[in-house]
């Protein structure tokens, strides 16, 4: 992990008091987003329990007054540690805070450079109920399709604790290989314990140093592959994978995790996390609403969270489903929507956060019926409602879950990737617009109306009335189920047009021009959210 370090000389501070120790130079330099800048300070006279010791640092901007305030963390030993993501350039002054005296009244600058390479991002956030991040030396924020993909048959969700970097960059090769960007582990009382998920198999009520390495090392590996990192934090109590056994939810143990966590994990940009499952069983909306209001709180850059099935209250919260089907019991349905209608109702619900389908839209799961041609276009489906997050993949190999590995075709999902991510055409300010298609093509369509995509299935024809267009513009059409490949349609001309396409399909005609983002080789983004 390229982060920087720099450890203060505690001989002279022993000699001559806390005041040396604070004379020391802290100044540093970085670049935006990745990697994190990280300052220890050495602190001999602490007392009690270190994961105790509440240290804050204020970082201000001197060309915009932009401040964020994290926490201090403990390393080990007699070390504290500080880190800082760039997220504008320029320099920042930074001072410090605590009750400890050893780490209070220290400050220094940071000089933020631009990032080499333009199309690194950031921080995820959203706009609305679309998921946006943060991208390029002025922190613009793309829109972003956010699905979650577990290969449990090579990368077990829970036993990450080991993995080095070559392991981290095979699982994000395995999801951008299934088209998908964003990787998914399971933590449960491994935050107290490494490779111990139950909380009646440990007697620790302090955070592992050692699960925190590999957090970290698995977050800014990934984002340097350009994926994320999907967590969650706790599964069941029938399992007792859950803090209840721990200090209760939310007791004295599980707030110093919290704050752990915010202060360690929350300056590196790449990851969300979800409370877990079957929340329903042994928790709460109160209390995990306030395990989210608590951490946003201790957050100096703020991360997505959820809880599969009960709403958070908060700008940076995930509205989460844990079931999905109107009218159909879950396990007769295809383990997915209903329908398209249903997408965008539960989109629409809610105009202020983003949506996710927390439940898992696992690949022929055991009782469902979610196969090739489901998973693609469920898909589409999910991304053509306005842009509503899903979550795929395979269970582990030895689960009742697991049916088969991989997937059949995942040209057909590496063709959704490079036609939305690859080519930037989710934005943000678009909204359907079916009424538009006479044909029955689900439309998405820019605010200016200079930017349209229409999807429609089991057809050589799609109809569209583009009266409204500002101008002639050039389009584009892409077979879904094919590798990706390009059909040029010529320019556009406002107006009643009919596309007429080589064969019956399902179909995705993109009209207007957008940005492409820079790549890396094999065409994989640079960066990771």
């Amino acid at each position: 992990m390229r982060i920087a370090y720099l450890v203060l000389a505690v001989g002279a501070a022993l000699m001559t008091g806390s005041c040396a120790l604070h004379a020391q130079d802290l100044d540093k330099e970085g670049v935006m987003w990745a990697p994190c800048v990280e300052w220890s300070l050495e602190n001999p006279t602490w007392e009690g329990n270190p994961f105790d010791v509440e240290a804050t640092v204020t970082f201000r901007s001197e060309g915009t007054g932009e401040t964020r305030t994290t926490g201090m963390f403990y390393a080990g030993e007699q070390t504290w540690k500080f880190r800082f993501s760039g997220t504008e350039i320029g320099a920042w002054r930074f001072t410090t805070s605590s009750k400890d005296a050893d780490l209070d009244g220290h400050s220094g600058t940071v000089r933020v450079r631009p990032n080499p390479n333009p199309s690194t991002r950031g921080f995820l956030t959203h706009q609305g109920n679309r998921f946006s991040i943060q991208v390029g030396n002025d922190a613009h924020q793309e829109g972003y399709i956010f699905t979650v993909f577990m290969d449990g048959a090579r990368f077990s969700r829970t036993d990450f604790g080991d993995w080095d970097e070559a392991t981290v960059r095979d699982y994000c090769d395995a999801a951008l290989a299934s088209g998908f960007e964003i990787i998914f582990i399971h933590v449960n009382n491994q935050w107290f314990k490494r490779g111990v998920l139950r909380s009646d198999k440990h007697d620790s009520e302090d955070p592992d140093l050692s699960t925190f390495e590999a957090l970290e090392r698995i977050i800014t590996t990934a984002h340097s592959r350009g994926c994320r990192v999907h967590i969650w934090a706790w599964g069941d109590e029938s399992r007792r994978w859950t803090p209840i056994g721990v200090g209760g939810v939310n007791g004295t143990p599980d707030r110093r995790l919290q704050r752990y966590i915010a202060a360690r994990l929350g300056p590196l940009p790449g990851w969300s996390m979800g409370y877990g499952f079957d929340l329903h069983e042994w928790t709460n909306a109160e209390q995990v609403n306030s395990w989210a209001s608590f951490l946003h709180e201790q957050f100096g850059w703020q991360h997505l969270l959820c809880a599969r099935g009960i709403p958070l209250t908060g700008p940076s919260n995930i509205n989460s489903y844990d079931g999905f089907g109107r009218d159909v019991p879950l396990k007769t349905s295809s383990h997915g929507p209903a329908n398209y209608a249903e997408i965008v109702e539960d989109l629409d619900g809610d105009t202020t956060h983003p949506h996710l389908y927390e439940e898992r839209h696992s690949y022929l799961r055991k009782g469902f019926k979610l196969d090739m041609d489901g998973t693609r276009r469920l898909l589409w489906w999910e991304t053509m409602a306005g842009g509503m997050g899903g979550f795929f993949g395979f269970y582990p190999k030895d689960s009742s879950a697991f049916v088969d590995h991989p997937y059949p075709n995942p040209e057909q999902l590496r063709t959704h990737r490079e036609f939305w991510h690859l080519k930037n055409r989710f934005l943000v300010d678009m909204t359907p617009a079916n009424d538009i298609s006479s044909s029955g093509a689900y439309v998405l369509r820019g605010a200016a109306k200079a930017h349209c995509v229409a999807y429609q299935e089991d057809t050589n024809s799609i109809k569209l009335d583009l009266s409204s267009m500002i101008e002639a513009l050039p389009a584009v059409a892409v077979d879904t189920k094919r590798d990706y490949r390009e059909i040029d349609l010529g320019t556009v001309e406002p107006g009643q047009r009919t596309f007429s396409l080589p064969s019956v399909s399902d179909w995705a005609i993109a009209i207007g021009y957008y940005e492409e983002p820079d790549t890396l080789q094999g065409g994989l983004t640079l960066g990771g959210g």
